[in-house]
């Protein structure tokens, strides 16, 4: 009998130690998938936040170059482009005027045979209605009227496919008028205007060879801007924001080609991309 319970003992005393070793590698194991997770967690929030910082910075830089052709002379106005007046039409407080995104004369050029215009617009429909006429010389090419949006900012004017190509070589003169409505003016009432440039260019080889290497949406707008082809330029990152308003690369390569010293548009950097008006 003694001995019976000598062994009960003993089998009773290794059952508990099992245990006891058990419930210590149990603690162990899951305090070692604990750190496990832990660990790779922590592995994954720096991996995504390298990724998401080397995404923010890595954008395609866009730089404008000034391209130094000379405006041929074909009875187009020669002065500056940009230029404009406010005539009746009283400027919304802490809002820029009426102003030209293009057209003076390092920003004039574009190899486009129908080309948008840009324009920043403090004026809204509420009060006001747009126009806006092409014309090459005397002779009007262009001509179409529109409701101004609802809100200020910034929109475009298509050049129409069933209008004359622009001609390579030339230069000609837009303007961009807004007619301001005023309660009991007795006059006739001098709209909001601002004029500008452009001048079609041939595609050069250099900017030939750097479109075919275009690896993405940005690289075509920086080719376009480092060979001084505002126009393009500032018309395909407008169509990539208005396609994507979200996109931070587009946001900020469309502060960087706006604030660049050449272009001083500063002051309306941050207005909102509306859209083109006659789409």
């Amino acid at each position: 009998m003694p001995c019976y319970l000598e062994i009960l003992f003993i089998n009773s005393f290794l059952d508990l130690c099992i245990h006891i070793i058990m419930i210590i590698a149990k603690q162990f194991i899951l305090r070692a998938i604990a750190l496990t997770c832990v660990t790779w967690g922590i592995a994954y929030n720096i991996s995504a936040f390298a990724q998401s910082k080397t995404s923010h910075n890595s954008y395609t830089q866009i730089r404008f170059t000034f391209n130094e052709v000379d405006p041929p002379d074909n009875g187009t106005p020669t002065t500056q482009g940009g230029t404009g007046s406010r005539g009746n039409c009283l400027v919304p407080d802490n809002k820029p005027q009426l102003t030209s995104l293009a057209g003076n004369r390092r920003l004039r050029l574009t190899t486009n045979s129908h080309p948008t215009f840009w324009v920043y617009v403090p004026y809204t429909a509420k009060d006001s209605l747009g126009e806006f006429s092409l014309h090459d010389g005397e002779n009007e090419i262009y001509r179409t009227k529109f409701q101004l949006p609802a809100t200020s900012g910034i929109v475009g004017v298509a050049l129409p496919k069933q209008v004359a190509a622009l001609q390579i070589g030339k230069t000609y003169r837009w303007y961009f008028d807004v007619h301001c409505t005023v309660a009991n003016a007795r006059d006739e009432l001098t709209p909001a205007s601002v004029t500008g440039i452009i001048q079609r260019v041939a595609v050069s080889e250099k900017l030939a060879q750097a479109l075919k290497s275009v690896d993405s949406p940005l690289t075509g707008v920086a080719a376009y801007a480092e060979q001084g082809i505002w126009y393009n330029a500032l018309t395909q990152l407008a169509e990539l924001r208005l396609s994507s308003p979200q996109n931070k690369d587009f946001q900020a390569a469309w502060l960087q080609l706006l604030t660049d010293s050449t272009a001083g548009l500063n002051e309306i950097a941050q207005a909102e991309l509306i859209g083109i008006l006659n789409k």
